[in-house]
């Protein structure tokens, strides 16, 4: 009889590289913020900019808009009762353009971010592979004949 492994199957692993989780992304959205204060203004106002337009609350409470000070805090690197959510984090890296922040949090969970250029490559790649086994078939059946 076959037992039934559970969704946490595996969870005797070692998590201790999560640990730094939260001061890496906070690295990452620093390099990705920069340093300028008037540009870390700018994208104060991106954020909420692309949260009002989602419909998306990056705070708890009646707060409809992130401050600077609220991006301060995500950013700073040993705060630790002021970590932005998934969603803040989502709509930092739309309102940068940066996607290392995203990339940091999916690298603790085994997962990458793949770009257009990787895409692109990937199809390139099945492509080959697809018509390296069509000519196998080819030459098999030509051989049969």
């Amino acid at each position: 009889m076959q037992r039934q492994l559970s969704l946490f199957h595996g969870d005797t692993q070692d998590f201790g590289h999560l640990a730094g989780l939260v001061p890496t992304i906070r690295a990452a959205m620093n390099r990705a913020a920069g340093a300028d204060e008037a540009g870390r203004k700018l994208l104060v106002d991106r954020i909420n900019s692309i949260a009002a337009s989602a419909g998306i609350r990056l705070t708890s409470g009646n707060v409809k808009a992130i401050s600077k000070d609220t991006l301060d805090k995500w950013l700073a690197p040993g705060d630790r009762d002021h970590t932005p959510s998934i969603l803040a984090i989502v709509v930092f890296c739309a309102a940068t353009g940066s996607h290392e922040p995203l990339q940091v949090l999916l690298k603790a969970l085994g997962f990458d971010v793949m770009t257009t250029e990787d895409r692109r490559l990937r199809d390139y790649g099945r492509a080959c592979l697809t018509e390296r086994a069509a000519r196998k078939r080819k030459k098999a059946l030509e051989e049969s004949i």
